[in-house]
Protein backbone atom coordinates (compact mmCIF):
# COMPACT_ATOMS: atom_id res chain seq x y z
CA UNK A 1 0.00 0.00 0.00
CA UNK A 2 0.50 3.62 -0.30
CA UNK A 3 0.12 6.40 2.17
CA UNK A 4 0.47 10.12 2.23
CA UNK A 5 2.33 12.51 4.40
CA UNK A 6 1.16 16.37 5.97
CA UNK A 7 0.67 18.38 3.05
CA UNK A 8 -1.14 15.58 0.70
CA UNK A 9 2.15 14.42 -1.21
CA UNK A 10 2.11 10.36 -1.60
CA UNK A 11 4.92 8.55 -0.46
CA UNK A 12 5.96 6.40 -3.36
CA UNK A 13 5.97 2.31 -2.54
CA UNK A 14 7.90 1.05 -5.32
CA UNK A 15 10.56 1.83 -7.99
CA UNK A 16 8.91 0.21 -11.29
CA UNK A 17 11.82 0.17 -14.11
CA UNK A 18 10.22 -0.23 -17.75
CA UNK A 19 11.38 -1.33 -21.05
CA UNK A 20 10.43 0.87 -23.34
CA UNK A 21 10.33 -1.49 -26.99
CA UNK A 22 7.70 -3.71 -27.04
CA UNK A 23 6.31 -3.14 -23.62
CA UNK A 24 5.21 0.65 -24.01
CA UNK A 25 5.41 1.04 -27.56
CA UNK A 26 4.80 -1.73 -30.48
CA UNK A 27 7.56 -0.79 -32.36
CA UNK A 28 9.20 -4.89 -33.17
CA UNK A 29 8.38 -3.93 -37.21
CA UNK A 30 10.04 -0.44 -37.33
CA UNK A 31 13.27 -1.20 -35.05
CA UNK A 32 13.66 -4.89 -37.24
CA UNK A 33 13.84 -2.62 -40.67
CA UNK A 34 16.05 0.47 -39.78
CA UNK A 35 17.97 -2.30 -38.20
CA UNK A 36 18.62 -4.65 -41.03
CA UNK A 37 18.70 -1.38 -43.54
CA UNK A 38 21.45 0.21 -41.38
CA UNK A 39 23.61 -3.41 -41.22
CA UNK A 40 23.31 -3.18 -45.27
CA UNK A 41 23.94 0.24 -45.29
CA UNK A 42 27.39 -0.40 -43.06
CA UNK A 43 28.49 -3.66 -45.33
CA UNK A 44 26.82 -6.23 -42.78
CA UNK A 45 24.90 -8.51 -44.23
CA UNK A 46 25.21 -11.56 -41.61
CA UNK A 47 21.40 -11.19 -40.13
CA UNK A 48 19.17 -11.00 -42.43
CA UNK A 49 15.37 -11.16 -41.11
CA UNK A 50 13.23 -9.87 -38.51
CA UNK A 51 12.93 -13.27 -36.96
CA UNK A 52 16.92 -12.50 -36.36
CA UNK A 53 16.87 -9.24 -35.46
CA UNK A 54 14.51 -10.43 -32.87
CA UNK A 55 16.24 -12.82 -31.80
CA UNK A 56 18.93 -10.77 -30.73
CA UNK A 57 17.31 -10.18 -27.53
CA UNK A 58 16.88 -13.76 -25.71
CA UNK A 59 20.43 -12.01 -24.03
CA UNK A 60 21.81 -9.17 -23.98
CA UNK A 61 21.48 -7.39 -27.18
CA UNK A 62 24.71 -5.63 -27.79
CA UNK A 63 26.23 -8.94 -26.19
CA UNK A 64 24.61 -11.00 -29.13
CA UNK A 65 25.95 -8.52 -31.71
CA UNK A 66 29.57 -9.61 -30.69
CA UNK A 67 29.11 -12.79 -30.81
CA UNK A 68 28.19 -12.73 -33.99
CA UNK A 69 31.73 -11.23 -34.28
CA UNK A 70 31.04 -7.44 -34.95
CA UNK A 71 33.78 -5.14 -33.57
CA UNK A 72 32.91 -2.50 -31.20
CA UNK A 73 33.45 0.25 -34.19
CA UNK A 74 31.12 -1.59 -36.49
CA UNK A 75 28.52 -1.85 -33.76
CA UNK A 76 28.62 1.37 -33.19
CA UNK A 77 28.84 2.14 -36.96
CA UNK A 78 25.54 0.18 -37.02
CA UNK A 79 23.60 1.44 -34.00
CA UNK A 80 24.80 5.32 -35.55
CA UNK A 81 22.92 4.35 -38.63
CA UNK A 82 20.07 2.46 -37.24
CA UNK A 83 19.50 5.47 -34.63
CA UNK A 84 19.33 8.31 -38.14
CA UNK A 85 16.34 6.08 -39.31
CA UNK A 86 15.16 5.42 -36.34
CA UNK A 87 14.08 8.90 -36.05
CA UNK A 88 13.10 9.35 -40.02
CA UNK A 89 10.84 6.39 -39.12
CA UNK A 90 9.10 7.65 -35.62
CA UNK A 91 5.85 8.38 -36.70
CA UNK A 92 5.44 5.00 -37.52
CA UNK A 93 5.99 3.98 -33.78
CA UNK A 94 2.86 3.47 -31.60
CA UNK A 95 2.04 3.04 -28.03
CA UNK A 96 0.06 0.24 -27.22
CA UNK A 97 -3.98 0.73 -26.44
CA UNK A 98 -4.71 2.01 -23.22
CA UNK A 99 -0.62 2.14 -22.09
CA UNK A 100 -0.92 5.71 -21.29
CA UNK A 101 -3.58 5.25 -19.03
CA UNK A 102 -2.29 2.13 -17.22
CA UNK A 103 1.43 4.11 -16.86
CA UNK A 104 -0.57 7.39 -15.19
CA UNK A 105 -2.09 4.90 -12.49
CA UNK A 106 0.65 3.09 -11.60
CA UNK A 107 2.77 6.11 -11.30
CA UNK A 108 0.62 7.35 -8.85
CA UNK A 109 2.58 5.50 -5.97
CA UNK A 110 5.65 4.30 -7.53
CA UNK A 111 8.38 5.56 -9.16
CA UNK A 112 8.97 4.43 -12.83
CA UNK A 113 12.07 4.77 -15.00
CA UNK A 114 12.85 3.50 -18.07
CA UNK A 115 15.52 1.20 -19.37
CA UNK A 116 16.25 0.18 -22.67
CA UNK A 117 18.69 -0.88 -25.16
CA UNK A 118 17.34 1.85 -27.54
CA UNK A 119 18.57 5.53 -27.48
CA UNK A 120 17.54 8.10 -24.93
CA UNK A 121 16.82 10.91 -26.81
CA UNK A 122 14.50 8.40 -29.47
CA UNK A 123 11.99 7.65 -26.04
CA UNK A 124 12.37 10.88 -24.73
CA UNK A 125 11.13 12.62 -28.00
CA UNK A 126 8.48 10.14 -28.24
CA UNK A 127 7.09 11.04 -24.88
CA UNK A 128 7.14 14.66 -25.73
CA UNK A 129 5.15 13.47 -28.45
CA UNK A 130 2.29 11.32 -26.88
CA UNK A 131 2.59 13.52 -23.66
CA UNK A 132 3.69 10.83 -21.28
CA UNK A 133 5.37 12.46 -17.91
CA UNK A 134 5.15 10.18 -15.22
CA UNK A 135 8.67 8.75 -15.59
CA UNK A 136 11.52 10.14 -13.93
CA UNK A 137 14.71 8.96 -15.91
CA UNK A 138 15.30 7.44 -19.38
CA UNK A 139 18.27 5.03 -18.95
CA UNK A 140 19.52 4.13 -22.62
CA UNK A 141 21.88 2.27 -24.92
CA UNK A 142 24.20 4.65 -25.27
CA UNK A 143 24.52 5.63 -21.59
CA UNK A 144 25.68 2.02 -20.76
CA UNK A 145 25.15 -1.51 -22.46
CA UNK A 146 24.43 -4.15 -19.85
CA UNK A 147 20.60 -3.62 -18.30
CA UNK A 148 22.03 -5.79 -15.18
CA UNK A 149 24.15 -2.43 -14.37
CA UNK A 150 21.66 0.57 -15.75
CA UNK A 151 18.92 -1.65 -12.80
CA UNK A 152 21.14 -2.34 -10.34
CA UNK A 153 22.09 1.39 -10.11
CA UNK A 154 18.57 2.60 -10.94
CA UNK A 155 18.13 0.09 -7.82
CA UNK A 156 21.02 2.18 -5.60
CA UNK A 157 19.30 5.26 -6.08
CA UNK A 158 16.22 3.93 -4.22
CA UNK A 159 17.49 1.43 -2.37
CA UNK A 160 14.69 1.96 0.62
CA UNK A 161 12.01 0.85 -2.33
CA UNK A 162 11.47 -2.85 -3.76
CA UNK A 163 12.49 -2.91 -7.34
CA UNK A 164 10.43 -4.52 -9.96
CA UNK A 165 11.60 -4.88 -14.00
CA UNK A 166 8.82 -4.92 -16.28
CA UNK A 167 10.14 -6.51 -19.76
CA UNK A 168 8.88 -8.13 -22.61
CA UNK A 169 11.82 -10.76 -24.02
CA UNK A 170 13.67 -13.40 -22.37
CA UNK A 171 16.79 -11.32 -22.48
CA UNK A 172 15.33 -8.46 -19.99
CA UNK A 173 14.12 -11.07 -17.87
CA UNK A 174 17.66 -12.59 -17.71
CA UNK A 175 18.96 -9.74 -17.09
CA UNK A 176 16.59 -8.17 -14.93
CA UNK A 177 16.65 -11.23 -12.64
CA UNK A 178 20.85 -10.94 -12.48
CA UNK A 179 20.51 -7.61 -11.15
CA UNK A 180 18.27 -8.95 -8.55
CA UNK A 181 15.07 -7.01 -9.09
CA UNK A 182 11.54 -8.90 -9.11
CA UNK A 183 10.88 -9.33 -12.92
CA UNK A 184 7.36 -8.71 -14.62
CA UNK A 185 6.99 -10.21 -18.43
CA UNK A 186 4.29 -9.13 -20.09
CA UNK A 187 3.78 -11.30 -23.49
CA UNK A 188 2.33 -8.25 -25.61
CA UNK A 189 5.74 -7.34 -26.93
CA UNK A 190 8.22 -8.99 -29.22
CA UNK A 191 8.78 -12.35 -27.32
CA UNK A 192 5.59 -15.03 -27.14
CA UNK A 193 4.81 -16.37 -24.05
CA UNK A 194 6.53 -19.45 -24.52
CA UNK A 195 9.86 -18.05 -24.82
CA UNK A 196 9.52 -15.92 -21.86
CA UNK A 197 8.84 -19.16 -19.90
CA UNK A 198 12.08 -20.30 -20.65
CA UNK A 199 13.28 -17.23 -18.14
CA UNK A 200 11.14 -17.81 -15.53
CA UNK A 201 9.96 -14.94 -14.58
CA UNK A 202 8.53 -13.80 -11.05
CA UNK A 203 5.26 -12.99 -12.90
CA UNK A 204 4.10 -13.07 -15.79
CA UNK A 205 1.11 -10.92 -17.31
CA UNK A 206 -0.97 -10.75 -20.25
CA UNK A 207 -3.23 -7.19 -20.20
CA UNK A 208 -2.64 -3.98 -19.07
CA UNK A 209 -4.81 -4.53 -16.49
CA UNK A 210 -3.39 -7.53 -14.80
CA UNK A 211 -0.25 -5.23 -14.57
CA UNK A 212 -1.62 -2.35 -12.77
CA UNK A 213 -3.28 -4.70 -10.42
CA UNK A 214 0.06 -6.53 -9.81
CA UNK A 215 2.04 -3.07 -9.59
CA UNK A 216 -0.27 -0.47 -8.15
Amino acid sequence: MSFEVEGGDTIKKNLIMFDYDGVIVDSADVFATTFLAASRACGYTGIKTHEQVIRLFDGNFFEALVQLGLSNDKINEILGEAFERKLRHAAKVKPFHGIHGSLKTISRHNVLTVITSNVSQVVWQFFEKESIACFDEVVGGEMERSKVKKIQKAMARYQDLPAYYVGDTKGDMIEGKKAGAVTVAVTWGWHRAEKLTEASPDYMVHTLADLEKLLC
